[in-house]
Protein backbone atom coordinates (compact mmCIF):
# COMPACT_ATOMS: atom_id res chain seq x y z
CA UNK A 1 0.00 0.00 0.00
CA UNK A 2 1.34 3.45 -0.90
CA UNK A 3 2.21 5.63 2.10
CA UNK A 4 0.30 8.92 2.52
CA UNK A 5 1.99 11.99 1.12
CA UNK A 6 3.38 14.34 3.80
CA UNK A 7 1.58 17.62 4.23
CA UNK A 8 3.23 20.82 3.11
CA UNK A 9 4.50 23.34 5.66
CA UNK A 10 1.74 25.78 4.71
CA UNK A 11 -0.90 23.14 5.51
CA UNK A 12 0.40 23.02 9.08
CA UNK A 13 -0.80 26.61 9.52
CA UNK A 14 -4.06 26.80 7.60
CA UNK A 15 -5.57 23.38 7.02
CA UNK A 16 -7.68 21.24 9.31
CA UNK A 17 -8.69 18.33 7.11
CA UNK A 18 -10.50 16.35 9.79
CA UNK A 19 -13.18 17.01 12.38
CA UNK A 20 -12.51 13.71 14.12
CA UNK A 21 -9.56 11.37 14.57
CA UNK A 22 -8.30 8.57 16.79
CA UNK A 23 -5.88 10.68 18.83
CA UNK A 24 -5.31 14.39 19.38
CA UNK A 25 -1.90 15.33 20.79
CA UNK A 26 -1.85 18.64 22.63
CA UNK A 27 1.59 20.22 22.27
CA UNK A 28 4.27 19.56 19.66
CA UNK A 29 7.22 19.24 22.03
CA UNK A 30 9.38 16.18 21.42
CA UNK A 31 7.36 14.11 23.92
CA UNK A 32 4.12 14.75 22.03
CA UNK A 33 5.83 14.26 18.68
CA UNK A 34 7.29 10.87 19.67
CA UNK A 35 3.91 9.69 20.97
CA UNK A 36 2.23 10.89 17.77
CA UNK A 37 4.78 9.19 15.52
CA UNK A 38 4.54 5.86 17.35
CA UNK A 39 0.74 5.92 17.22
CA UNK A 40 0.65 7.00 13.57
CA UNK A 41 2.98 4.13 12.67
CA UNK A 42 0.48 1.79 14.29
CA UNK A 43 -2.19 3.08 11.91
CA UNK A 44 -4.07 5.47 14.16
CA UNK A 45 -5.22 8.79 12.74
CA UNK A 46 -3.37 11.47 14.72
CA UNK A 47 -3.62 15.24 14.90
CA UNK A 48 -0.94 17.26 16.73
CA UNK A 49 -1.98 20.74 17.82
CA UNK A 50 0.41 23.44 19.06
CA UNK A 51 0.21 27.16 19.81
CA UNK A 52 3.66 27.90 18.34
CA UNK A 53 4.47 28.45 14.65
CA UNK A 54 7.10 25.69 14.63
CA UNK A 55 7.01 22.12 15.97
CA UNK A 56 9.47 20.89 18.56
CA UNK A 57 8.91 22.81 21.80
CA UNK A 58 12.33 23.24 23.38
CA UNK A 59 13.90 21.36 20.44
CA UNK A 60 13.42 24.26 18.03
CA UNK A 61 15.44 27.15 16.65
CA UNK A 62 14.60 30.76 16.07
CA UNK A 63 16.07 32.82 13.26
CA UNK A 64 17.35 36.32 12.85
CA UNK A 65 18.96 37.79 9.73
CA UNK A 66 22.14 35.69 9.18
CA UNK A 67 21.75 33.94 12.57
CA UNK A 68 20.03 30.86 13.96
CA UNK A 69 19.79 29.99 17.66
CA UNK A 70 18.71 26.83 19.46
CA UNK A 71 16.01 27.31 22.07
CA UNK A 72 16.70 24.37 24.38
CA UNK A 73 19.08 21.81 22.88
CA UNK A 74 22.61 22.47 24.08
CA UNK A 75 23.94 18.94 24.40
CA UNK A 76 22.57 15.42 24.70
CA UNK A 77 23.71 12.16 26.22
CA UNK A 78 23.28 8.55 25.12
CA UNK A 79 23.48 9.29 21.38
CA UNK A 80 25.80 6.50 20.31
CA UNK A 81 24.58 4.14 17.52
CA UNK A 82 22.59 2.08 20.01
CA UNK A 83 21.92 4.84 22.51
CA UNK A 84 18.60 5.82 24.02
CA UNK A 85 17.82 8.72 21.68
CA UNK A 86 18.62 6.94 18.38
CA UNK A 87 16.57 3.93 19.55
CA UNK A 88 13.51 6.07 20.27
CA UNK A 89 13.89 7.95 16.99
CA UNK A 90 14.12 4.73 14.99
CA UNK A 91 11.07 3.31 16.80
CA UNK A 92 9.20 6.50 15.87
CA UNK A 93 10.12 5.97 12.21
CA UNK A 94 12.47 8.97 12.22
CA UNK A 95 15.95 9.09 10.75
CA UNK A 96 18.33 10.16 13.53
CA UNK A 97 20.47 13.18 12.62
CA UNK A 98 24.23 12.86 12.82
CA UNK A 99 25.33 13.43 16.41
CA UNK A 100 28.67 15.18 16.83
CA UNK A 101 30.52 14.39 20.05
CA UNK A 102 31.78 17.15 22.33
CA UNK A 103 35.34 17.03 23.67
CA UNK A 104 35.63 13.53 25.26
CA UNK A 105 38.39 14.77 27.58
CA UNK A 106 36.14 17.44 29.06
CA UNK A 107 32.75 18.16 27.55
CA UNK A 108 31.81 20.20 30.64
CA UNK A 109 34.35 22.68 32.02
CA UNK A 110 33.47 23.67 35.59
CA UNK A 111 35.16 26.97 36.43
CA UNK A 112 35.31 28.06 40.07
CA UNK A 113 37.39 30.80 41.70
CA UNK A 114 40.96 29.54 41.61
CA UNK A 115 40.44 26.18 39.87
CA UNK A 116 38.79 24.38 36.98
CA UNK A 117 37.57 20.80 36.57
CA UNK A 118 36.79 19.08 33.25
CA UNK A 119 34.28 16.23 33.15
CA UNK A 120 35.41 13.53 30.68
CA UNK A 121 33.49 10.83 28.86
CA UNK A 122 33.20 7.58 30.87
CA UNK A 123 32.44 6.93 34.53
CA UNK A 124 35.83 5.27 35.07
CA UNK A 125 37.71 8.24 33.63
CA UNK A 126 35.54 10.62 35.66
CA UNK A 127 36.35 8.68 38.83
CA UNK A 128 40.08 8.72 38.06
CA UNK A 129 40.11 12.45 37.43
CA UNK A 130 38.24 13.13 40.65
CA UNK A 131 40.83 11.10 42.56
CA UNK A 132 43.67 12.98 40.81
CA UNK A 133 42.22 16.29 41.98
CA UNK A 134 41.14 15.08 45.41
CA UNK A 135 43.46 12.16 46.35
CA UNK A 136 42.48 12.15 50.03
CA UNK A 137 38.77 11.77 49.16
CA UNK A 138 38.95 8.40 47.38
CA UNK A 139 36.46 6.64 49.64
CA UNK A 140 33.79 9.34 49.27
CA UNK A 141 34.39 9.54 45.52
CA UNK A 142 33.88 5.79 45.18
CA UNK A 143 30.63 6.05 47.10
CA UNK A 144 29.42 8.78 44.76
CA UNK A 145 30.44 6.78 41.68
CA UNK A 146 28.57 3.76 43.04
CA UNK A 147 25.40 5.89 43.16
CA UNK A 148 25.85 6.78 39.48
CA UNK A 149 26.30 3.13 38.56
CA UNK A 150 23.27 2.06 40.62
CA UNK A 151 21.00 4.63 39.03
CA UNK A 152 22.27 3.82 35.54
CA UNK A 153 21.60 0.12 36.09
CA UNK A 154 18.09 0.78 37.39
CA UNK A 155 17.36 2.93 34.34
CA UNK A 156 18.07 -0.03 32.06
CA UNK A 157 15.37 -2.18 33.69
CA UNK A 158 12.61 -0.62 31.52
CA UNK A 159 14.05 -2.31 28.43
CA UNK A 160 14.43 -5.66 30.17
CA UNK A 161 12.01 -6.00 33.10
CA UNK A 162 13.38 -9.45 33.96
CA UNK A 163 16.72 -7.83 34.84
CA UNK A 164 15.04 -6.26 37.89
CA UNK A 165 15.49 -9.61 39.63
CA UNK A 166 19.25 -9.09 39.89
CA UNK A 167 19.56 -5.31 39.36
CA UNK A 168 17.30 -4.06 42.14
CA UNK A 169 18.94 -6.02 44.99
CA UNK A 170 22.36 -4.73 43.95
CA UNK A 171 21.27 -1.08 43.68
CA UNK A 172 20.76 -0.72 47.42
CA UNK A 173 22.64 2.59 47.68
CA UNK A 174 20.32 4.31 45.20
CA UNK A 175 17.22 2.76 46.73
CA UNK A 176 18.30 3.87 50.19
CA UNK A 177 18.54 7.48 49.00
CA UNK A 178 15.34 7.79 46.97
CA UNK A 179 14.16 10.43 49.46
CA UNK A 180 17.53 12.15 49.98
CA UNK A 181 18.69 15.46 48.59
CA UNK A 182 22.09 15.64 46.93
CA UNK A 183 23.50 17.54 49.91
CA UNK A 184 22.27 14.82 52.27
CA UNK A 185 23.87 12.14 50.14
CA UNK A 186 27.15 14.04 49.86
CA UNK A 187 27.29 14.35 53.66
CA UNK A 188 28.15 10.66 53.60
CA UNK A 189 30.86 11.18 50.96
CA UNK A 190 32.85 14.30 51.75
CA UNK A 191 32.99 17.60 53.58
CA UNK A 192 35.48 19.13 51.13
CA UNK A 193 33.67 22.23 49.77
CA UNK A 194 35.56 22.14 46.47
CA UNK A 195 34.77 18.47 45.82
CA UNK A 196 31.10 19.02 46.73
CA UNK A 197 30.95 21.94 44.30
CA UNK A 198 32.49 19.82 41.52
CA UNK A 199 30.10 16.92 42.10
CA UNK A 200 27.14 19.31 41.96
CA UNK A 201 28.64 21.41 39.17
CA UNK A 202 26.19 20.31 36.47
CA UNK A 203 23.23 21.47 38.56
CA UNK A 204 21.96 23.67 35.74
CA UNK A 205 20.87 20.50 33.95
CA UNK A 206 17.96 20.23 36.37
CA UNK A 207 17.85 23.76 37.75
CA UNK A 208 18.09 23.19 41.50
CA UNK A 209 20.80 23.71 44.14
CA UNK A 210 22.31 20.71 46.02
CA UNK A 211 20.25 21.20 49.17
CA UNK A 212 17.00 20.78 47.21
CA UNK A 213 17.56 18.43 44.29
CA UNK A 214 16.87 14.71 44.58
CA UNK A 215 20.13 12.75 44.84
CA UNK A 216 18.72 10.08 42.54
CA UNK A 217 17.61 12.62 39.90
CA UNK A 218 21.02 14.28 40.05
CA UNK A 219 22.69 10.91 39.54
CA UNK A 220 20.38 10.01 36.65
CA UNK A 221 21.17 13.26 34.84
CA UNK A 222 24.92 12.94 35.43
CA UNK A 223 24.97 9.27 34.38
CA UNK A 224 23.05 10.17 31.21
CA UNK A 225 26.36 11.55 29.88
CA UNK A 226 28.43 8.53 30.92
CA UNK A 227 29.02 7.59 27.26
CA UNK A 228 29.76 11.11 26.15
CA UNK A 229 27.99 14.34 25.23
CA UNK A 230 26.66 15.05 21.74
CA UNK A 231 25.01 17.70 19.60
CA UNK A 232 22.76 17.00 16.59
CA UNK A 233 23.92 18.46 13.29
CA UNK A 234 21.38 21.09 12.34
CA UNK A 235 20.51 21.68 16.00
CA UNK A 236 17.41 20.71 17.92
CA UNK A 237 15.15 21.52 14.98
CA UNK A 238 16.71 18.69 12.96
CA UNK A 239 15.68 16.31 15.75
CA UNK A 240 12.08 17.55 15.78
CA UNK A 241 11.78 17.77 12.00
CA UNK A 242 12.81 14.13 11.63
CA UNK A 243 9.92 13.06 13.90
CA UNK A 244 7.44 15.39 12.19
CA UNK A 245 8.39 13.89 8.84
CA UNK A 246 7.57 10.43 10.18
CA UNK A 247 4.22 11.58 11.58
CA UNK A 248 3.14 13.04 8.25
CA UNK A 249 4.53 10.15 6.22
CA UNK A 250 2.31 7.80 8.22
CA UNK A 251 -0.82 9.89 7.76
CA UNK A 252 -0.68 12.08 10.86
CA UNK A 253 -1.20 15.82 10.68
CA UNK A 254 0.00 18.94 12.50
CA UNK A 255 -1.92 22.15 13.08
CA UNK A 256 0.29 24.98 14.35
CA UNK A 257 -0.63 28.38 15.78
CA UNK A 258 -3.68 26.66 17.24
CA UNK A 259 -4.53 27.30 20.88
CA UNK A 260 -6.22 24.41 22.68
CA UNK A 261 -8.97 26.01 24.76
CA UNK A 262 -10.37 22.86 26.34
CA UNK A 263 -9.94 19.13 26.46
CA UNK A 264 -13.54 17.94 26.20
CA UNK A 265 -14.89 15.48 28.76
CA UNK A 266 -18.25 13.81 28.21
CA UNK A 267 -19.79 11.15 30.43
CA UNK A 268 -16.55 10.97 32.39
CA UNK A 269 -14.22 10.29 29.48
CA UNK A 270 -12.30 12.20 26.80
CA UNK A 271 -14.30 13.34 23.78
CA UNK A 272 -11.86 15.60 21.93
CA UNK A 273 -10.58 19.19 22.04
CA UNK A 274 -11.81 22.69 21.32
CA UNK A 275 -9.24 24.86 19.55
CA UNK A 276 -8.91 28.46 18.45
CA UNK A 277 -6.94 29.29 15.31
CA UNK A 278 -6.31 32.70 13.68
CA UNK A 279 -7.45 31.46 10.23
CA UNK A 280 -9.91 28.72 11.13
CA UNK A 281 -11.58 30.25 14.17
CA UNK A 282 -12.98 28.07 16.93
CA UNK A 283 -13.29 24.41 16.05
CA UNK A 284 -14.02 21.13 17.84
CA UNK A 285 -12.08 18.01 16.91
CA UNK A 286 -13.64 14.82 18.23
CA UNK A 287 -11.34 12.05 19.49
CA UNK A 288 -11.62 9.25 22.05
CA UNK A 289 -8.00 9.80 23.11
CA UNK A 290 -6.08 12.99 23.94
CA UNK A 291 -2.37 12.88 24.73
CA UNK A 292 -1.48 16.05 26.62
CA UNK A 293 2.09 17.22 26.28
CA UNK A 294 1.04 20.50 27.86
CA UNK A 295 2.22 21.67 31.25
CA UNK A 296 0.72 19.36 33.90
CA UNK A 297 -0.81 22.12 36.02
CA UNK A 298 -2.34 23.67 32.93
CA UNK A 299 -3.68 20.30 31.76
CA UNK A 300 -5.44 19.51 35.03
CA UNK A 301 -6.51 22.93 36.21
CA UNK A 302 -7.25 24.72 32.92
CA UNK A 303 -7.58 22.48 29.87
CA UNK A 304 -9.58 19.69 31.54
CA UNK A 305 -10.75 21.46 34.67
CA UNK A 306 -10.56 20.38 38.32
CA UNK A 307 -14.23 19.37 38.35
CA UNK A 308 -13.37 16.29 36.26
CA UNK A 309 -10.67 14.96 38.59
CA UNK A 310 -10.72 13.51 42.07
CA UNK A 311 -9.91 15.81 44.98
CA UNK A 312 -6.52 14.14 45.59
CA UNK A 313 -5.40 14.75 41.99
CA UNK A 314 -6.42 18.40 42.11
CA UNK A 315 -4.67 18.86 45.44
CA UNK A 316 -1.47 17.33 44.05
CA UNK A 317 -1.64 19.42 40.87
CA UNK A 318 -2.02 22.63 42.83
CA UNK A 319 0.69 21.62 45.28
CA UNK A 320 3.31 20.56 42.76
CA UNK A 321 6.26 22.92 42.70
CA UNK A 322 7.73 24.01 39.38
CA UNK A 323 11.48 24.18 38.79
CA UNK A 324 13.22 27.55 38.53
CA UNK A 325 13.47 29.17 35.12
CA UNK A 326 16.36 30.48 33.06
CA UNK A 327 17.20 33.70 31.31
CA UNK A 328 19.37 33.63 28.19
CA UNK A 329 21.44 36.04 26.17
CA UNK A 330 22.11 35.01 22.56
CA UNK A 331 25.34 36.37 21.12
CA UNK A 332 27.28 36.63 17.91
CA UNK A 333 30.90 37.65 18.48
CA UNK A 334 33.37 38.77 15.81
CA UNK A 335 35.83 36.03 16.66
CA UNK A 336 36.45 32.53 15.35
CA UNK A 337 36.88 30.63 18.61
CA UNK A 338 37.45 27.39 16.72
CA UNK A 339 40.52 28.84 15.02
CA UNK A 340 41.62 30.25 18.37
CA UNK A 341 41.80 26.66 19.62
CA UNK A 342 38.78 26.59 21.92
CA UNK A 343 37.68 23.02 22.69
CA UNK A 344 34.19 21.84 21.83
CA UNK A 345 33.00 22.03 25.42
CA UNK A 346 30.45 23.80 27.62
CA UNK A 347 31.41 26.26 30.33
CA UNK A 348 29.86 26.26 33.79
CA UNK A 349 30.97 29.49 35.50
CA UNK A 350 30.54 29.96 39.25
CA UNK A 351 31.41 33.20 41.04
CA UNK A 352 31.85 31.26 44.31
CA UNK A 353 31.54 27.79 45.83
CA UNK A 354 28.09 28.79 47.08
CA UNK A 355 25.91 27.25 44.39
CA UNK A 356 22.72 28.27 46.17
CA UNK A 357 22.99 32.07 46.13
CA UNK A 358 21.50 32.73 42.67
CA UNK A 359 18.61 30.36 43.42
CA UNK A 360 17.82 32.24 46.63
CA UNK A 361 17.75 35.50 44.70
CA UNK A 362 15.46 34.10 41.99
CA UNK A 363 13.11 32.45 44.50
CA UNK A 364 12.74 35.76 46.34
CA UNK A 365 12.00 37.64 43.13
CA UNK A 366 15.43 39.25 42.70
CA UNK A 367 17.39 39.18 39.47
CA UNK A 368 20.76 37.70 40.53
CA UNK A 369 23.54 40.29 40.30
CA UNK A 370 26.21 37.56 40.23
CA UNK A 371 24.56 34.63 38.49
CA UNK A 372 26.17 31.32 37.71
CA UNK A 373 26.42 30.91 33.95
CA UNK A 374 26.18 28.09 31.47
CA UNK A 375 27.85 28.95 28.15
CA UNK A 376 27.06 26.92 25.03
CA UNK A 377 29.04 27.45 21.82
CA UNK A 378 26.82 26.44 18.91
CA UNK A 379 29.52 27.27 16.35
CA UNK A 380 31.91 24.81 17.99
CA UNK A 381 29.29 22.09 18.31
CA UNK A 382 27.94 22.33 14.76
CA UNK A 383 30.76 23.92 12.72
CA UNK A 384 29.35 22.83 9.37
CA UNK A 385 26.07 24.72 9.87
CA UNK A 386 26.26 27.94 7.78
CA UNK A 387 22.97 29.24 9.23
CA UNK A 388 24.41 29.81 12.72
CA UNK A 389 26.33 33.01 12.00
CA UNK A 390 28.20 34.93 9.29
CA UNK A 391 31.74 33.78 8.46
CA UNK A 392 34.24 34.66 11.19
CA UNK A 393 31.48 35.09 13.80
CA UNK A 394 30.92 32.65 16.67
CA UNK A 395 27.38 31.86 17.82
CA UNK A 396 27.05 31.29 21.56
CA UNK A 397 24.51 31.45 24.37
CA UNK A 398 24.95 32.48 28.00
CA UNK A 399 22.24 31.54 30.46
CA UNK A 400 21.53 31.58 34.16
CA UNK A 401 18.73 31.10 36.68
CA UNK A 402 16.20 33.94 36.82
CA UNK A 403 12.98 34.79 38.68
CA UNK A 404 9.70 33.64 37.17
CA UNK A 405 7.26 36.23 38.46
CA UNK A 406 6.28 39.07 36.13
CA UNK A 407 6.63 41.52 39.02
CA UNK A 408 10.34 40.67 39.33
CA UNK A 409 10.70 41.94 35.76
CA UNK A 410 8.73 45.12 36.33
CA UNK A 411 5.53 43.97 34.64
CA UNK A 412 2.28 42.16 35.45
CA UNK A 413 0.60 38.88 34.59
CA UNK A 414 -2.00 40.81 32.59
CA UNK A 415 0.69 42.51 30.50
CA UNK A 416 2.37 39.15 29.90
CA UNK A 417 -0.91 37.59 28.81
CA UNK A 418 -1.59 40.38 26.32
CA UNK A 419 2.00 40.61 25.12
CA UNK A 420 2.41 44.33 25.85
CA UNK A 421 5.07 43.58 28.49
CA UNK A 422 7.60 43.48 25.64
CA UNK A 423 7.30 47.27 25.33
CA UNK A 424 7.36 47.94 29.07
CA UNK A 425 10.35 50.24 29.71
CA UNK A 426 10.99 48.80 33.17
CA UNK A 427 10.94 45.24 31.80
CA UNK A 428 13.36 46.14 29.03
CA UNK A 429 15.73 47.79 31.48
CA UNK A 430 15.75 44.80 33.84
CA UNK A 431 16.24 42.40 30.93
CA UNK A 432 19.21 44.49 29.74
CA UNK A 433 20.77 44.51 33.22
CA UNK A 434 20.35 40.75 33.54
CA UNK A 435 21.97 40.21 30.14
CA UNK A 436 24.85 42.50 31.18
CA UNK A 437 25.42 40.44 34.34
CA UNK A 438 25.58 37.21 32.30
CA UNK A 439 28.02 38.75 29.84
CA UNK A 440 30.18 40.04 32.70
CA UNK A 441 30.43 36.53 34.17
CA UNK A 442 31.28 34.98 30.80
CA UNK A 443 33.94 37.60 30.18
CA UNK A 444 35.92 36.23 33.13
CA UNK A 445 36.77 33.25 30.93
CA UNK A 446 36.40 34.81 27.47
CA UNK A 447 38.49 38.00 27.72
CA UNK A 448 37.33 40.77 25.39
CA UNK A 449 33.90 39.20 24.95
CA UNK A 450 31.89 42.40 25.31
CA UNK A 451 33.98 44.34 22.80
CA UNK A 452 33.56 41.63 20.15
CA UNK A 453 29.73 41.39 20.29
CA UNK A 454 28.10 42.04 16.91
CA UNK A 455 24.70 40.49 17.70
CA UNK A 456 22.84 40.35 21.01
CA UNK A 457 19.32 39.34 22.02
CA UNK A 458 18.00 38.29 25.41
CA UNK A 459 15.10 36.12 26.57
CA UNK A 460 13.56 35.87 30.04
CA UNK A 461 11.29 33.27 31.67
CA UNK A 462 8.39 35.41 30.44
CA UNK A 463 9.53 34.77 26.86
CA UNK A 464 9.50 31.02 27.47
CA UNK A 465 6.07 31.27 29.10
CA UNK A 466 4.75 33.11 26.05
CA UNK A 467 5.94 30.62 23.44
CA UNK A 468 5.80 27.29 25.28
CA UNK A 469 3.07 27.92 27.84
CA UNK A 470 4.89 26.39 30.80
CA UNK A 471 3.93 27.44 34.31
CA UNK A 472 6.55 29.87 35.59
CA UNK A 473 8.38 29.86 32.28
CA UNK A 474 10.50 26.87 33.25
CA UNK A 475 11.92 24.40 30.74
CA UNK A 476 12.46 21.78 33.47
CA UNK A 477 8.84 21.05 34.38
CA UNK A 478 8.19 19.95 37.96
CA UNK A 479 11.06 20.66 40.31
CA UNK A 480 13.22 17.55 40.81
CA UNK A 481 12.97 17.59 44.60
CA UNK A 482 12.76 14.22 46.39
CA UNK A 483 8.98 14.44 46.82
CA UNK A 484 8.50 14.98 43.06
CA UNK A 485 10.65 12.37 41.31
CA UNK A 486 10.12 8.85 39.95
CA UNK A 487 6.75 7.41 41.02
CA UNK A 488 5.95 10.69 42.81
CA UNK A 489 5.44 12.39 39.44
CA UNK A 490 2.37 11.98 37.24
CA UNK A 491 2.18 8.73 35.28
CA UNK A 492 1.19 8.51 31.62
CA UNK A 493 -2.24 7.08 32.42
CA UNK A 494 -4.74 9.26 34.25
CA UNK A 495 -7.99 8.59 36.07
CA UNK A 496 -9.94 9.94 33.09
CA UNK A 497 -10.41 7.31 30.37
CA UNK A 498 -8.79 8.48 27.15
CA UNK A 499 -6.54 11.11 28.77
CA UNK A 500 -2.83 10.30 28.60
CA UNK A 501 0.09 12.49 29.67
CA UNK A 502 3.61 13.00 28.40
CA UNK A 503 6.29 15.67 28.69
CA UNK A 504 8.76 17.01 31.23
CA UNK A 505 6.30 16.77 34.14
CA UNK A 506 5.84 13.00 33.96
CA UNK A 507 7.77 10.10 35.49
CA UNK A 508 10.33 10.04 32.68
CA UNK A 509 11.68 13.39 33.81
CA UNK A 510 12.75 16.52 32.02
CA UNK A 511 15.19 17.33 29.24
CA UNK A 512 15.12 16.11 25.66
CA UNK A 513 15.81 12.50 26.66
CA UNK A 514 13.20 12.58 29.42
CA UNK A 515 10.59 14.14 27.14
CA UNK A 516 11.26 11.68 24.31
CA UNK A 517 11.03 8.79 26.80
CA UNK A 518 7.72 10.19 28.04
CA UNK A 519 6.35 10.01 24.49
CA UNK A 520 7.33 6.35 24.40
CA UNK A 521 5.57 5.75 27.73
CA UNK A 522 2.46 7.57 26.53
CA UNK A 523 2.32 5.36 23.46
CA UNK A 524 2.82 2.30 25.66
CA UNK A 525 -0.17 3.34 27.77
CA UNK A 526 -2.27 3.02 24.61
CA UNK A 527 -0.44 0.27 22.69
CA UNK A 528 0.79 -1.94 25.52
CA UNK A 529 4.21 -2.29 27.22
CA UNK A 530 5.67 -4.34 24.38
CA UNK A 531 6.66 -1.16 22.54
CA UNK A 532 8.97 -0.21 25.44
CA UNK A 533 10.70 -3.60 25.50
CA UNK A 534 10.99 -3.58 21.72
CA UNK A 535 12.50 -0.08 21.70
CA UNK A 536 14.81 -0.24 24.71
CA UNK A 537 15.49 -3.95 25.13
Amino acid sequence: MQEPLPSTRSERFRTLDRTSCDVVVVGAGVGGLVAAALLAREGRSVLVVDRHYVAGGNATVFKRPRYEFDVGVHYLGDCGPNGLLPRILRAAGASPPRFRELDPDGFDRLVFPGFEFRIPRGIDRYRQRLIEYFPSERQGIDRYIRLLRDVRALGAVAGNPLSALWTVPRAHLALRHVSSTLDEFLDGCTQDPRLRAVLAGQQGLYGLPPHEVSAVMHAAVSAHYANGAFFPEGGGQALSDSIVESIERHGGRLLLRAEVLRILIESGRVAGVEIDHPHLGRRVVRAPVVVSNADYKRTVLDLVGPEHFGAATVRRARGYRMAPALGVVYLGIQRDLRREGWPNANLWLYPSLDLQGPYRDAAEGRIPSEPFCFVSFASLKDPGNPRLAPPGVTNLQVMGVAPSSPEAWGTTAREVSSGVYRKNVDYLDRKRRFADSLIAQAERVIPGLRQSIVFQEAATPLTHMRYVGSTGGTAYGLAAIPSQVLFRRPAAKTEIPGLVLCGANTMSGHGIAGAMSSGLMAAAALMGPGIVRKTLG
